[in-house]
């Protein structure tokens, strides 16, 4: 598994997540979507750039929202990233000593522009090294190249950390920032099972298309760095310090020998 996923950048576990836990998660979304249930301290619930401007009704409330920020923050939701057999992989990619962050509940709604442009994610976080930093995308629906699966560059980990900015969209969301002059061709479409687990490199580039289908397309991620990691941002505030919160740190097993993060 680990020579793999250091060659090609990631690698996917088939049926990872169980079917049971996977209903709960999206029984929540819809208990925090419909304002069943209210969002967890510090949670974000981030509605559709073309629904929120009144340019596409939705279907329900839930299909208008499409992404939570920060979930760990909510007793269900945090489920994901404290689940024994997921922080078991992780462990053999990074080390047993585990924080986990940047937690996000993700919805691509029907009949607007929820692309994802490619993308690394190291950009968000302050810990190096690179290698010691892993994404972890579970699917909580069939997602395929119709719906807008995850797509990847293999061995692009291997690259430079190239510029982001803002695509050229007519819809951007402010939210999402896409890298500049690089060549999508060689990209793989990860066509995924619910339950079905993606596990990247932070410095990976990856996306996701438009969602042309009549449903929903869910799915809930995480990621984990090596407690033992330094943090290059220390002392002196970062832009993007408000994508990636101290507050959504947490200690899911080993040690925190930096005091990044209470136990919680």
């Amino acid at each position: 598994m680990k020579d793999e996923y250091f060659e090609k950048g990631y690698i996917v576990r088939r049926g990872l997540i169980p079917a049971h836990l996977i209903t709960e998660l999206n029984q929540r979304f819809v208990d925090v979507a419909e304002g069943h249930v209210a969002p967890a301290e510090n949670m974000q619930v981030v509605r559709n750039v073309e629904i929120a401007k009144g340019l596409v009704t939705p279907k329900t409330t839930a299909h208008g929202i499409s992404k939570m920020n920060f979930i760990q923050a909510d007793p269900v939701l945090r489920q994901f990233s404290n689940y024994g057999p997921l922080l078991d992989q992780v462990t053999e990619l990074i080390g047993p000593d585990l924080i986990s962050m940047n937690s996000m509940y993700l919805n691509k709604p029907p009949h607007v522009d929820g692309r994802h442009p490619l993308h690394q994610d190291l950009i968000y976080f302050p810990f190096r090294p690179a290698d010691q930093i892993v994404g972890v995308w579970t699917a909580l629906d069939r997602t395929t190249r119709e719906n807008g699966c995850l797509v990847m560059i293999p061995e692009s980990h291997k690259g430079e950390i190239h510029p982001h900015d803002y695509p050229d969209w007519e819809h951007k969301n402010h939210l999402f920032i896409g890298v500049k002059d690089v060549d999508p061709s060689g990209r793989v479409h990860l066509e995924m099972e619910p339950g079905d687990t993606a596990f990247f490199h932070s410095k990976i580039i990856h996306g996701s298309g438009f969602n042309r289908t009549e449903g929903m397309r869910r799915a809930i991620a995480v990621h984990f760095a090596n407690s033992r990691c330094e943090d290059v941002w220390a002392g002196h505030h970062h832009k993007l310090d408000k994508y990636s919160p101290r507050d959504d740190y947490r200690l899911v097993r080993g040690e925190d020998p930096n005091d990044y993060v209470a136990i919680r």
